[in-house]
């Protein structure tokens, strides 16, 4: 992961952590995807993130549905 890329999920980040114990971010064998271990020393990966942006949105999604801050669907 570069430095930019770092700085693009850091904020993302830090509110993951602070909801859940620990997370390992693990560059894909191919491409710019990465591999989302939690916790950090599970053998196998929870989520495939095909680029950064979509690993940004997945951590901020995760804190959003732990929080409960997702709103419900709407019965039509």
């Amino acid at each position: 992961m570069t430095t930019k890329q770092k700085e693009k999920i850091q904020q993302n980040l830090i509110a993951y952590l602070s909801n859940f114990p620990s997370i390992r971010i693990e560059d894909a064998d191919y491409g710019d995807g990465f591999y989302v271990f939690s916790p950090a020393e599970s053998e196998s990966w929870v989520q495939y993130c095909p680029n950064i942006d979509y690993l940004d949105g997945w951590l901020y999604g995760m804190v959003q549905g732990i929080n409960r801050i997702v709103k419900p669907k709407e019965e039509r």
